[in-house]
């Protein structure tokens, strides 16, 4: 009876580590085979790195995924600036970042952490993770260890900078206008006001729904060329985002999607 029971229960054992092993090796199939997630040797442009530095730095508001087009020379990202959010489809995503790019994109990272996998990087949790308070140094650095610069990367991103800090001085804009923004699902036209506060090529935006459905928070990306990406959440959990053109001295025009696949568009006004 005793050598019965023994070779029930080894037999039982053997049965939950099986199970086990069986369930781990789907989780972590799953995982690696997300095709969302990039993967290949890719180098970032100084002003990919740039991007992706104001993404995780921006500790008032919670990073949600970084983009970049496979060639490493264009970003897209989203913060959520209430906290809870609902976060976008992956696809949806990638489609945002390739509609503006013209360009096959990948997810980079997601909160602070690189899933990009380049066969350095292993997308665990302690040695991707960027922290929002790294500084120039520790962060070009962690960047190269994880095989995403080369070794000449360094100067080249303190050299730009410089030189955009210069080009900035020359084009900076605050105040108020008056936005006339149409999203599907609304049947009237939305007009109010967008306070904008522009510094190093970068703003936020502010402006409330109609019918007290809540107010929505986002920011914007420029170019020197004016041309850029914009991203807004909402206190209702909507949100949409997507590409604009800002003219100097002049109009704004935005087009982009919601979390559901809505078309979203607005008008800006000019100075007057």
């Amino acid at each position: 009876m005793f050598s019965v029971s023994v070779f029930k229960l080894k037999k039982t054992l053997k049965i939950i580590v099986l199970s086990l092993i069986i369930k781990l090796s789907i989780i972590f199939n799953s995982q690696a085979a997300d095709p969302h997630i990039g993967t290949g040797e890719v180098k970032l442009s100084s002003n990919v790195i740039r991007e992706f530095k104001q993404y995780v730095r921006n500790n008032n508001k919670k990073p949600m995924v970084f983009i970049i087009t496979t060639d490493g020379t264009g970003s897209f990202f989203l913060h959520c600036p209430h906290g809870q959010c609902q976060p976008p489809r992956k696809q949806y995503r990638r489609d945002q970042c390739e509609r503006h790019y013209n360009k096959e994109c990948k997810i980079f990272a997601m909160r602070r952490t690189v899933k990009w996998k380049n066969g350095i990087n292993t997308g665990k949790a302690k040695q991707a993770k960027f922290k929002y308070n790294l500084s120039d140094t520790d962060f070009d650095a962690k960047l190269e260890e994880l095989g995403f610069t080369g070794n000449s990367t360094t100067p080249k991103i303190t050299k730009k900078k410089k030189e955009l800090k210069k080009t900035v001085k020359k084009y900076e804009l605050k105040g108020e206008r008056s936005i006339a923004l149409s999203w599907e699902g609304y049947e009237e036209l939305i007009a109010g006001t967008v306070n904008f506060d522009e510094t190093d090529y970068k703003g936020t935006l502010n402006l409330s729904l109609p019918n007290n459905d809540g107010t929505c928070d986002g920011t914007y990306s420029l170019q020197k060329s004016g041309k850029g990406t914009w991203q807004i959440a909402c206190s209702n959990n909507m949100g949409a985002a997507g590409t604009l053109k800002w003219v100097k001295d002049g109009g704004v025009t935005g087009t982009g999607r919601d979390y559901n696949d809505k078309k979203v568009k607005f008008t800006v006004s000019k100075n007057s």
